[in-house]
């Protein structure tokens, strides 16, 4: 009796072990199934409305749909999409990937979703100007989130005032030219024209900032004091800037064209003791331009392989570097700052000795590589 009860017994723990080790293994799973849930990265949505209206929050339309030319009927993920610009009411529009790819598209959906702090609101696609989305999960930190974070067009006084996407501007000055996108904002010598707040986190540890622009004609002559700025991103408090120059002696050494960004030694094309010139355009000295300054505190890859902390390019071709150890972004990342053209108001009017003009100027918060 005493052998068949011990047996018993035995029979009954081990199948509760393996009752237990079912629980545990469903346990297990359970747990994997939800990170994996959790760990799908959820759509953030920056979005400016034709009214001059800003909403920012989770995307929630599952995917955006229209057509293209090598697709009539194209699906789009929302974590696979950068920005969205619609030309127009009719969902026509520029589309640019997450991977850098842009195409025009048609865009079909009615309405967009959006979970903002009003609730959950669905905005006909009308309505919008643009939209710019990020994954969650690849929001930079202490910055932006990857996506395109400022756009003004310069086409009008009121885009200037309420750029396409960003802070609402001031305009002072200037006059409206052709530009490389419909028209582009004319900036005299010696002239204050706009200026723009940025709140903190509009420029992060990795970015871009692109523009077009155009030096007047027959001004073109390099002494310093900006021949021309085309901007500057100031901020007073931390001290610390993002700018750029044409210039004769940019006041460390450096000569011909200019940027600097806080925190890396400046990057210049010449010196001051050499004759400057304006080297690479020169070619093309009065027609447009792009400018691009790129940076990312992991490091930029360049086309050559290369690495740097922070790279220039003009007309999509890397022409200035510079690097350093334990940089960690702009000082004036995650303070308030103003972005102005040309120049910031105590340096005017001396400053900007030559007039220019400029377009369709563009904050990202990636480091972006590929100008086409």
């Amino acid at each position: 009796m005493d052998i068949v009860h011990k047996s018993q017994v035995t029979q009954m723990f081990t199948s509760h072990k393996r009752q237990m080790f079912r629980v545990a293994v469903c346990v297990v799973a359970a747990v994997a199934g939800c990170a994996a849930l959790a760990a799908k990265p959820a759509v953030t949505v920056s979005a400016s409305l034709r009214d001059g209206s800003t909403v920012k929050g989770d995307f929630l339309t599952k995917k955006i749909t229209g057509a293209t030319l090598f697709e009539k009927n194209l699906a789009l993920a929302p974590s696979l999409v950068r920005s969205i610009n619609f030309s127009g009411t009719n969902g026509e529009s520029k589309v640019e990937l997450s991977n850098g790819d842009h195409f025009a598209m048609t865009v079909s959906n009615d309405v967009f979703a959006v979970r903002s702090l009003l609730g959950n609101l669905k905005i006909p696609r009308a309505s919008f100007r643009s939209l710019t989305l990020a994954s969650r999960s690849a929001t930079t930190k202490g910055g932006s989130s990857g996506g395109l974070v400022y756009h003004c067009t310069f086409n009008s006084r009121e885009e200037v005032s309420r750029p396409k996407l960003g802070p609402h501007g001031f305009i002072m000055a200037g006059d409206f030219t052709k530009g490389v996108d419909g028209l582009a904002l004319h900036v005299p010598p010696y002239t204050s024209a706009a200026r723009f707040k940025l709140p903190p986190g509009t420029i992060g540890r990795k970015g871009t900032i692109e523009f077009w622009g155009k030096i007047d004609e027959g001004m073109a002559r390099l002494t310093t004091g900006g021949c021309p700025r085309f901007f500057e991103i100031i901020c007073y408090e931390p001290r610390d800037e993002i700018s750029q120059d044409w210039n004769s002696n940019n006041g460390t050494g450096g000569a011909g064209l200019t940027f600097r960004i806080g925190g890396l030694p400046v990057m210049a094309s010449s010196s001051f003791a050499k004759y400057p010139s304006y080297d690479f355009i020169k070619d093309n000295l009065y027609g447009w331009h792009h400018y691009a300054l790129v940076w990312d505190a992991d490091g930029v890859v360049l086309s050559n392989g290369t690495t740097a902390t922070a790279a220039v390019f003009i007309d999509g071709k890397t022409v200035l570097t510079t690097s350093a150890a334990n940089w960690n972004g702009p000082p004036l990342a995650n303070h308030r700052s103003f972005l102005v053209f040309p120049s910031r108001e105590d340096e005017m009017p001396s400053y900007a000795r030559v007039g220019y003009s400029i377009d369709e100027f563009k904050i990202w918060g990636y480091a972006k590589t590929d100008f086409q």
